[in-house]
């Protein structure tokens, strides 16, 4: 499978759609080599605190990678880019700007994957 920009800004966006309410800009995309990680999220933010919680007042540098090693077919695609853009939407809504994998997480993958997704935690080759 081949991991264009065009390909993944689609999907972005059908996603994006369907799932978070349009809220999300379009991230940088970057298609890379790793053997290790299939995708991954970052970007930088700057916090501020109320009530004493933290919350990301602005993102910077918004991109998501993904390992053309390790994402072989459509499937693999989809359940990466969801897992991305859950992390991303927790940044971005302030549900979750540590990025981990916590009730958060796990709640909206558990949603998503009502729809036949296979979101987990970590990625495990298939």
């Amino acid at each position: 499978m081949r991991l264009s920009k065009k390909l993944l800004k689609k999907r972005f966006n059908e996603f994006n759609k369907k799932y978070f309410n349009e809220e999300l800009i379009e991230p940088k995309f970057i298609v890379g080599g790793s053997k290790y990680t299939a995708g991954e999220f970052k970007c930088k933010y700057y916090t501020d605190i109320e009530d004493g919680e933290e919350y990301a007042t602005e993102l910077l540098n918004i991109r998501i990678y993904f390992s053309k090693r390790l994402i072989k077919n459509s499937k693999i695609l989809d359940d990466i880019m969801l897992h991305e853009m859950i992390h991303f939407y927790g940044y971005y809504m302030n549900y979750d700007i540590e990025g981990l994998h916590g009730d958060y997480f796990l709640g909206m993958a558990e949603q998503i994957n009502k729809d036949g997704y296979n979101i987990k935690e970590y990625y495990e080759e298939r």
